[in-house]
């Protein structure tokens, strides 16, 4: 006859307490003396008692789980939104699973799929693009969600997102009032909707000065460095070259600031560079980088916080939230020079 498993019953007999203070010390809850915490703990070690996740998740219909779908986390917005998303849930018990689709639909229809049938109980999720075919399987099985960074088509629950727009005409405006009037912008994937509304903000600008961007306008990128470098070697072949440039995020600045120094050029003396996002890097190259910072805390925590507050059957007021842009002004951009 195999060894008998013990339960909450037996910790709390060998402790001298009820089963709910037990059950209390477990789950790290307030009010207890820290003896009484000490012989439970004791208890539990001698009788090698364990609990049963998985009994548990039947009997509440909880698991205490949540899913985070990420595009890349090799990016560093998307890992900043990892760590602080996880950090978050920890502090409220929830364990978090990160998923990572690489910006590949049918990976990222899979993974959720996978999701749905471990019993999660909630789900932060950035797609892949903007037409996202699982978001009908999510809604199909009601588990809570909360869209971040990026919106899918046809999505209208809750979301954490940057004001695009406001990022983008940030950025030209700073560039314009430097005194630039030739402009260009280094886009992110045209078929996701924030890098079009931070092309369409950098674009309001421009037109409220009475200027363009004309036929000059960069590569739609794809958010990496090397897309950066290559978009800047073709804008280095315009006639006029670019005086000013906003690239849609940290990393294709950086790339396209590479492009400069090869073509013997500097920064900011012949072209000045803003990127978007400010991840660390940027105030460490040379010269700092000048960016529109979004808060990657503030979108994780936001999100998460969102979700929580769903979960435990509280709908907040404001479910679409939306996160202010902030200029970060370094030695990437100057006034232009005299050609």
């Amino acid at each position: 006859m195999g060894r008998q498993v013990p339960t909450l019953k037996d910790v709390a007999q060998r402790a001298g307490v009820a089963v709910q203070t037990v059950s209390s010390i477990l789950h790290d809850r307030p009010g207890y003396a820290a003896e009484t915490r000490a012989r439970v703990l004791a208890a539990i070690e001698e009788l090698g008692y364990r609990p049963f996740a998985v009994a548990q998740s039947l009997r509440t219909g909880q698991t205490h789980t949540i899913a985070l779908v990420v595009s890349d986390i090799v990016n560093p917005f998307c890992a900043t939104i990892a760590s602080t998303a996880e950090d978050y849930a920890h502090r409220f018990g929830y364990s978090l699973v990160v998923y990572n689709t690489h910006d590949d639909v049918e990976r990222e229809t899979g993974y959720i799929q996978t999701a749905i049938q471990r019993w999660i109980d909630g789900m932060v999720f950035m797609p892949a693009e903007t037409k996202m075919p699982s978001l009908a399987a999510l809604q199909m099985a009601s588990i809570p969600t909360v869209a971040i960074d990026r919106i899918p088509e046809g999505y209208t629950g809750p979301s954490v997102t940057l004001d695009n727009v406001r990022a983008g005409r940030m950025a030209a405006e700073h560039l314009l009032d430097l005194g630039h009037t030739q402009l260009a912008h280094i886009s992110g994937p045209l078929r996701l909707r924030l890098a079009c509304e931070r092309q369409l903000g950098f674009c309001q600008a421009l037109e409220a000065r009475g200027l363009s961007l004309g036929s000059c306008a960069g590569g739609e990128g794809n958010w990496d460095c090397i897309w950066g470098y290559r978009a800047m070697q073709r804008l280095l072949g315009c006639h006029p070259q670019p005086t000013g440039v906003f690239a849609a995020n940290d990393r294709m600045a950086i790339g396209a600031m590479r492009a400069i120094y090869e073509a013997g050029l500097r920064v900011p003396d012949d072209i000045s560079m803003i990127g978007l996002d400010d991840i660390e890097v940027a105030a460490y190259q040379v010269p700092p980088l000048t960016t529109v910072r979004q808060s990657f805390s503030e979108l994780a925590t936001s999100a998460v916080q969102l979700l929580l507050e769903i979960l435990a059957g509280r709908m907040p007021a404001q479910t679409q939230i939306i996160v202010e842009p902030t200029l970060v002004v370094r030695q990437s951009t100057a006034p232009p020079r005299k050609r």
